[in-house]
């Protein structure tokens, strides 16, 4: 655990016990802080290691920080009341992270984040230092929370993925390699704007000094207007573009597609910048797998296959998917982002037929119509039925992907979730199909 001791003696205020709430009450307790915690939607009874008390009967006069969740708004659209009243106190508001690099770990720090692509990419450089038995530990927004993680010393790497929401309220960070993929319209009600956004992207790269090293995608204007101003103040700049990408991608299906070439680019350039070799790193970058819900093959049956992409929640990232594969009946829909399926436009020959779901299908519809055939769908399980039925009437088969360029919460809690949803569909509807021709009961066990 990395444990803040030198907060030893303060009173600080945690609001949200989901999983980085309750690491950062467990690590302030391990330093000796007199913790208070509050949580809108859990009771004395889900949580064990700290006494609940509503947040407006904390001491707020002795109060020496908020720490929030990073889920919970601190500014916009409108700041949770606990925040707002933290304004007026001016009481610091911190992320769980900022504790975790309050505890000063020896180990160097690899920042990553960017609109798309940054969990692959931090697992992916994990993997790697795995592969090559290298001392690390990989947390963050993905995984374990930060504070939940062991120093790995001074020879070892912590690598942490960063949301834009944990980046603004983490003054500490000071990583020695920062990692920014991409921006694309994402978030923007959290930060004001899409200015106020990129201001929270490009904290990764305002906290280096001048020996670090900064990794910057080649994909976006935002991200090429950065790397300028970040060379400029005389900070090694690397681009990461996908030419440049090891050969240990090129065969890698979990790697497949021209996002994923910028991702293992960007992890060959961090890993070469903490020392490891090509050999190791293309041992490592070819034997990756797919996380979940990021093109990950869930089942199939005959020609017909299930991709999982739920962690496509706009439209930049579902224009990845469609740009990789082929025969495409495709599933979207669920609470759209600004870009809508703007993106999608130039990658819609693969498709087949759309089958729409959720708040933005009629939107949806709208954008599609007389490009390619669409049908709006009550849910996720009667478009995923639908295209299954359509693929597997097509002597060639097909892929039928989960790529929703929309968020989940209208139909689901969260895109794991739908993924899941999904993918339990897609098993149910293999078996079903396996029993079928078989002439034996449904079973869940025969399918990848």
């Amino acid at each position: 655990m990395l444990v803040p001791h030198d907060m030893k003696g303060q009173t600080i205020g945690v609001l949200g016990l989901g999983r980085s709430g309750l690491a950062a009450v467990a690590a302030l307790q391990a330093a000796g802080t007199n913790v208070f915690a509050f949580d809108d939607v859990k009771s004395q009874q889900d949580v064990n290691q700290v006494t609940l008390t509503p947040w407006h009967d904390w001491p707020w006069e002795e109060l020496d920080a908020m720490v929030i969740s990073p889920g919970i708004p601190h500014n916009y659209p409108i700041p949770h009341p606990a925040a707002a009243h933290a304004h007026r106190q001016q009481t610091p508001i911190i992320s769980e992270v900022e504790l975790a690099l309050r505890a000063k770990p020896k180990a160097r720090l690899v920042a990553i984040t960017g609109t798309n692509g940054k969990s692959t990419t931090t697992a992916l450089i994990g993997h790697c230092l795995q592969i090559a038995r290298c001392p690390f530990a990989i947390g963050g927004n993905l995984g374990d929370a930060a504070c939940s993680l062991d120093d790995p010393g001074e020879h070892g790497t912590l690598v942490l993925e960063l949301s834009s929401y944990q980046l603004e309220t983490t003054p500490s960070l000071k990583p020695s390699i920062s990692i920014l993929l991409n921006i694309s319209p994402d978030h923007l009600d959290r930060h004001g704007g899409m200015a106020g956004y990129i201001a929270a992207k490009n904290r990764v790269l305002d906290r280096l000094d001048k020996f670090g090293v900064a990794i910057i995608g080649a994909g976006d204007e935002h991200v090429q207007t950065l790397a300028k101003l970040t060379a400029a103040k005389g900070i090694k700049t690397l681009i990461a573009s996908p030419d440049l990408a090891p050969a240990g991608q090129k065969g890698s299906t979990a790697l497949a597609g021209t996002h994923n070439a910028e991702n293992a680019a960007a992890a060959a350039l961090a890993l070469h910048a903490i020392g490891l070799d090509d050999q190791v790193i293309n041992l490592g970058i070819s034997s990756f797998t797919n996380l979940p819900h990021r093109l990950q093959r869930v089942a199939s049956c005959g020609k017909v296959q299930f991709i999982n992409d739920s962690k496509a929640t706009n439209g930049i990232a579902a224009a990845k998917a469609l740009a990789t594969l082929s025969d495409i009946y495709w599933v979207a829909g669920g609470l759209a982002k600004h870009d809508g399926l703007s993106p999608t436009m130039p990658y819609l020959g693969a498709v087949k037929k759309a089958y729409l779901i959720g708040a933005a299908a009629p939107a949806f519809a709208a954008s599609l119509s007389g490009i390619c055939p669409v049908a709006i769908c009550n849910d996720l399980e009667q478009a995923t039925r639908a295209a299954f039925d359509d693929a597997s009437a097509d002597p060639s088969g097909g892929t039928i992907l989960l790529a929703p360029a929309a968020a989940s919460f209208d139909q689901f809690p969260n895109f794991g979730a739908r993924g899941d949803a999904f993918a339990a569909l897609a098993h149910d509807l293999c078996a079903a199909r396996y029993a079928k021709h078989n002439g034996t009961s449904t079973r869940r066990d025969n399918h990848a």
